[in-house]
């Protein structure tokens, strides 16, 4: 289950990871005495508590002895604040020990190369899982890869100390994004200032800047200052009837103008129908090349712009052509919020509700302590640091992130997203995409609270809890749809199997399940919402 509930950003810890030889211990110290903070080495941790060095621990107990111990020691040492950790490799082997110090600490990986690393230890200790040279080193490092790669940032460690030292706490002293940890395709998701971007796409080439009309009067200037050059412009209508191949076809044209290869970025600045258009570009554009999301919306910025859904519609249904590919960067401003409609802003906490009910019971707590206020539609003088919107804008992603982290591809646990989504998706097709996605979701989700009732996977509590908290939030009660549109896009959901559906049900706080339900019983499920006709 997701911790968003301990989301909020802090660096007042720091993690530093990376293999033997690398530096980490003496970095380390030379960072925490600028900062003033506490010092913590893991294996010298271990070595004080079993009263032996790593190498006798190893040949003693055995190299599984040796990783609880320094498991367990890690986890201690996050306890704190104010402190500096360094960390061998192998302690972060496993995920959910590295995730959770991805959620708590700022995780900076040194690298060097394989010189440096082997000149370095050769003048160290005995190290027990490189006894083969440069050739166990070699296989470590290959072993390690990912557990390295998961990381907030990497820094260059092959010169001196105080240059290393330098580097990283410039690194500690910048606000602390969230991470998406995939492996070698990590990317960060930043929360602050727009004009903060230049900073993070300095090295980058953009050669394609896709956003719409709207968010193009109020926003285009800044973010075109932020990511430098002159990148070609692809302008889109506003709303979901611009999520077509048609528009994908724009971004294609616009890369081909610009003579874009592999090493260019395309830019999304918009809401969730330039995040899918953008990134289904870049999925397709040379069969893939990287992108950056820059949500301006509270739904884009909860849900579509982190997870690398990007999709496009076709009269048949909703999202029925697209691909998995993740961004290489997810900014987020919630000032930009300042200029997004009211009734905008109320449909995405449907979004929120979604993840909150099916996957995170702290925040669906959090949620409805602060629901009149959010319902109530927050002013743009609350979007203050640490304030209510961006908090709960963190924590609706780190669980997001949490989703993603352990079922990228929808095979498993992300399926639950969909909570809401097989009812709502049908009605959107069923009001020619001129309802707001956030209201038929909110008003899926009342129809699914009902069938997961009718089906004796929802109690009656839940359902009463969850719906409460939608009203208190002001969200739809009833969509004007076509019925018979409806149906017939229901019956094209990409989530049915042989007439059978794969629907996602609330089944406890925070804890959602997917059962498998009939065409018949989701079809008497949608006729029950209000105003199908």
């Amino acid at each position: 289950m997701s911790n968003s509930s301990g989301a909020e950003p802090d660096t007042l810890r720091c993690l530093l990871n990376g293999p033997p030889g690398v530096g980490k211990s003496s970095v380390g110290r030379a960072v925490a005495a600028s900062l003033g903070w506490h010092f913590i080495d893991v294996d010298a941790t271990v070595e004080a508590e079993a009263g032996a060095t790593v190498a006798e621990i190893f040949a003693r107990d055995g190299a599984a002895v040796f990783r609880v111990r320094e498991r367990m020691a890690l986890q201690r040492a996050l306890q704190n604040k104010r402190v500096v950790i360094a960390v061998g490799g192998g302690a972060l082997l496993e995920p959910s020990t590295r995730h959770e110090a991805l959620r708590c600490a700022l995780v900076i990986t040194l690298g060097a190369s394989m010189s440096t690393l082997l000149e370095r230890l050769s003048a160290g200790p005995e190290r027990p899982l490189l006894r083969g040279g440069q050739q166990a080193l070699e296989v470590l490092l290959d072993e390690r890869r990912v557990a390295y790669a998961e990381a907030h940032a990497s820094v260059d460690a092959n010169g001196p100390i105080e240059v290393v030292a330098s580097a990283v706490l410039a690194m500690v002293r910048r606000p602390m994004p969230m991470v998406m940890p995939l492996g070698e395709r990590t990317y960060p998701v930043h929360v602050g200032p727009l004009n903060g971007l230049a900073r993070e796409v300095a090295t980058r080439t953009t050669s394609v800047l896709v956003t719409d009309a709207t968010v193009e009067q109020h926003w285009g200037a800044v973010a075109k200052r932020a990511l430098g050059g002159r990148p070609a412009l692809v302008v889109l209508r506003p709303g979901e009837r611009s999520k077509t191949l048609h528009s994908v076809a724009r971004v294609w044209k616009a890369a081909g103008t610009e003579g874009a290869d592999r090493s260019v970025t395309i830019a999304c600045l918009g809401g969730g129908v330039v995040t899918d258009v953008g990134g289904f570009a870049a999925a397709t554009w040379l069969r893939g090349v990287p992108y950056l999301s820059i949500p301006t919306s509270l739904l884009a910025m909860v849900d579509a712009s982190v997870g690398g859904k990007t999709g496009i519609d076709l009269p048949e249904g909703k999202n029925l052509v697209g691909a998995f590919h993740q961004p290489s960067l997810v900014w987020i401003d919630p000032e930009v919020l300042a200029t997004l409609a009211p009734r905008h802003f109320r449909a995405a906490l449907a979004e929120v509700v979604k993840i909150a009910a099916v996957r995170d019971e702290p925040l669906l707590d959090w949620l409805e302590a602060h629901a009149t206020m959010l319902g109530s539609r927050i002013t743009p003088s609350a979007f203050a640091p640490r304030g209510v919107v961006e908090s709960m804008i963190r924590r609706a992603v780190q669980a997001k992130i949490d989703v993603v982290a352990e079922d990228e591809r929808e095979s498993g646990v992300r399926a639950l997203l969909n909570f809401g989504h097989t009812i709502g998706h049908a009605l959107e097709a069923g009001a020619a995409y001129r309802a707001l996605h956030g209201d038929c979701v909110a008003v899926g989700m009342r129809a699914e609270l009902s069938l997961g009732e009718a089906l004796g996977v929802t109690s009656r509590e839940l359902r009463q809890r969850v719906v409460r908290l939608i009203d208190a939030l002001g969200l739809a009660r009833s969509v004007k749809a076509d019925g018979t549109i409806a149906e017939a896009a229901l019956r094209f959901d990409k989530k049915r199997e042989k007439g059978v559906f794969r629907v996602a049900l609330a089944a406890g706080a925070g804890v959602g399940v997917v059962a498998e339900v009939s065409s018949r019983e989701l079809m008497l499920a949608l006729r029950t919402v209000n105003e199908i006709r």
